[in-house]
């Protein structure tokens, strides 16, 4: 995969889901409903007692379960043709709670694992911006806060694409295993790994970036500024808009990873399974 490659991709995923809106709303279903209503229960939650932290607990299942339904029927109607499930279905079987854990968990590491190269950039971004704090060399460093206050826009700005961009690009390069988990198959890092490495893997982080950048930053940019404006109303619609915005948005990446999968892991798996092939 190339970037162009990848851009035409993205928009065939796009594509394919406004042509038939329908199976997007069956897709979805009643699990989307059930988490827009813990995040509303949620937000509208007061206090830090007993309830709170339950709803809290509730919400991150939820996200598990959720996550795991929308990859598994995206990913399976791509890989496998399976075009069953019904808008009320709501499932618990195994297979959903493996890949939304799965999911989740590889971005949660991946952000861990991003927070040291992101340390050692905001270090050296700081190092070219901050030396206007202290114009004479035998002062010493300027202190943390006074750096950080007086750090431009655009420094927190980049820093926040940068680590954005070191967590989604290990997650962008792995995730396409996940096509062989929905098919009751294990977690083929190495193989993911290995089939888009071309280009240093940018161009599958390219196409992530752009089947979920547009439909996050409407709801996002809500939330940021209600609660920088300390607004309930702003944070009310940003959290509704994020309820709708969800569930495509992880449907369009199950897309993306299931064809990325059938293209170029599934054959390099077999490779890794059977080297005499090669």
């Amino acid at each position: 995969m190339n970037f162009k490659d990848a851009w035409r991709e993205s928009l065939a995923i796009y594509l394919l889901l406004l042509s038939d809106p329908g199976r997007v709303l069956r897709f979805a279903g009643a699990p989307a409903l059930v988490l827009a209503v813990l995040g509303v229960a949620q937000m509208t939650a007061s206090g830090e007692g007993g309830g709170a932290a339950l709803l809290q607990f509730l919400s991150v299942l939820g996200m598990i379960w959720g996550l795991g339904i929308w990859t598994v029927r995206w990913a399976r109607f791509i890989l496998t043709g399976e075009d069953h499930s019904q808008f009320w279905d709501m499932p618990f079987d195994g297979r959903y709670w493996r890949v939304g854990g799965i999911l989740l968990a590889l971005v949660l590491t991946a952000g861990l694992v991003s927070v040291l190269p992101a340390a050692v950039f905001m270090t050296l971004l700081a190092s070219v911006t901050g030396h206007r704090l202290s114009p004479n060399p035998a002062q010493g460093p300027a202190d943390t806060a006074a750096l950080a206050f007086a750090m431009p826009d655009w420094f927190f700005l980049t820093t926040y694409a940068v680590i954005i961009l070191m967590t989604l690009w290990p997650v962008a390069r792995l995730g396409p295993a996940i096509g062989s988990v929905v098919q009751d198959g294990k977690f083929v890092m190495g193989a993911s790994w290995k089939a888009t490495r071309p280009l240093g893997g940018l161009p599958p982080l390219f196409a992530l970036v752009l089947v979920n950048l547009p439909l996050q930053v409407p709801g996002a940019i809500l939330l940021l500024m209600g609660l920088s404006s300390d607004s309930t109303l702003a944070v009310l619609a940003g959290n509704i808009v994020l309820s709708i915005t969800n569930p495509l948005v992880a449907s369009l990446t199950a897309v993306l990873w299931a064809r990325i999968y059938g293209v170029a892991v599934a054959p390099q798996q077999a490779v890794l399974n059977d080297p005499d092939e090669e």
